[in-house]
């Protein structure tokens, strides 16, 4: 049932059954396969949507037709958070990273649902309220740090939104990402990431595993920051 589905998604998560029962009335499932696009930038804004499983790339394309990556979202997420009440097209792109599925809810049976329910309102303007913070903090990485601390920090965050401990001081990113995305998301060549990479490779501050998964030591990363 759509209903069990509802309670998987943050801003969703605490509400009464009944109040679940309501917005299963007005929601659709659909998954995605790995590189399908859910919506495209300038498209008209119909839907938002939740993720129940799976990642997306939220990405534009400059006019000289370079990628730059937004961010990523995953599952408990919704995209896009812009354009509540207004009535702006989609801000970018947004692809499925691998098999994705989500919930659907038109932008009008949303916006009508804010406006009756004020615990999801609240729980609205807290989670974009977290998305202005990462957005200023990346900000302040591009103005206040060099390239090195940059990565680290971007790769840092990574790590707080899809890491695993593995022990104490060891944290594996489980979102499957490339030097290439990484370097788009803070505005460094893919040179500049991997010759970093290697760099922070053998100062110990990270590696990857047999999979290609990057385990981070979170605990010399942070010395790494501190003593420069």
């Amino acid at each position: 049932m759509i209903k069990d589905l509802i309670s998987q998604i943050t801003i969703f998560n605490t509400l009464t059954d009944s109040e679940q029962e309501e917005i299963a009335k007005i929601t659709h499932v659909r998954a995605f396969h790995k590189s399908n696009h859910l919506f495209y930038q300038q498209d008209e804004m119909k839907y938002f949507f939740f993720i129940l499983e799976g990642n997306i790339k939220i990405y534009r394309i400059s006019s000289g037709g370079r990628e730059q990556i937004v961010n990523f979202f995953g599952a408990g997420e919704m995209v896009p958070h812009h354009a509540i009440f207004r009535d702006d097209p989609y801000p970018a792109n947004a692809v499925s990273m691998n098999e994705t599925t989500v919930l659907m809810i038109s932008k009008q049976d949303f916006e009508t649902l804010l406006k009756n329910q004020s615990d999801i309102m609240m729980k609205m303007f807290k989670y974009l309220g977290s998305m202005i913070v990462d957005l200023q903090n990346r900000l302040y990485d591009k103005i206040l740090h060099p390239a090195d601390e940059q990565l680290l920090r971007s790769i840092l965050r990574l790590a707080g939104s899809y890491g695993e401990d593995i022990d104490e001081n060891n944290s594996l990113i489980t979102l499957r990402v490339t030097k290439q995305d990484i370097g788009s998301m803070i505005g460094l060549s893919r040179e500049t990431v991997s010759r970093n990479i290697s760099l922070f490779k053998k100062l110990g501050l990270m590696y990857e595993n047999k999979e290609g998964f990057i385990i981070l030591n979170t605990g010399k990363i942070n010395d790494y920051i501190t003593v420069k």
